[in-house]
């Protein structure tokens, strides 16, 4: 049985062939604008199936435990949820969308870039006082923050 790849938009961009039963949603599809990357689509002979909402779900529950949910798209949080439906591996040179994968315990498929290497969790910083928080205002001294990483370990 050949694996379930679940692929974003940069995979059509690219034009990179993968070896298995190819996956995509409709976002990944919407995302693509130009001729050559809608060929790629067609070509790839990629099925194009929405996730359940359950998955989308766990997908965006994940994410906001990650801190990626502020940075990623649609397309991102479907391709995740589909991947975890599925039990797929995730191609895709997306940061966010792979640091949000490997929480979730899914196995990444980098395309043109490398694969990150550990989990990261994104957190909000106060220029004001320095704190880390969720949110965009710093509850303690009302000021914006800014993103910071750091690293689960």
């Amino acid at each position: 049985m050949c694996a379930r790849i679940v692929a974003d938009s940069s995979v059509f961009i690219l034009g990179k062939r993968l070896e298995g039963e190819l996956i995509t949603v409709p976002a990944v599809e919407r995302e693509l604008k130009d001729l050559r990357s809608k060929s790629q689509l067609d070509i790839s002979g990629a099925k194009i199936e929405s996730p359940s909402a359950e998955a989308l779900r766990k997908a965006k529950k994940a994410a906001r435990e990650t801190g990626d949910i502020t940075v990623l798209s649609l397309a991102d949080l479907e391709v995740l949820a589909k991947a975890l439906e599925y039990e797929a591996i995730l191609a895709t040179d997306d940061y966010a969308v792979q640091n949000v994968a490997l929480h979730l315990g899914l196995k990444v498929e980098p395309v043109a870039q490398p694969v990150i290497r550990r989990k990261m969790r994104r957190v909000q910083r106060c220029v004001g006082c320095g704190g880390t928080f969720e949110g965009d205002i710093c509850p303690d001294c009302g000021t914006p923050a800014r993103k910071r990483e750091r690293r689960i370990r």
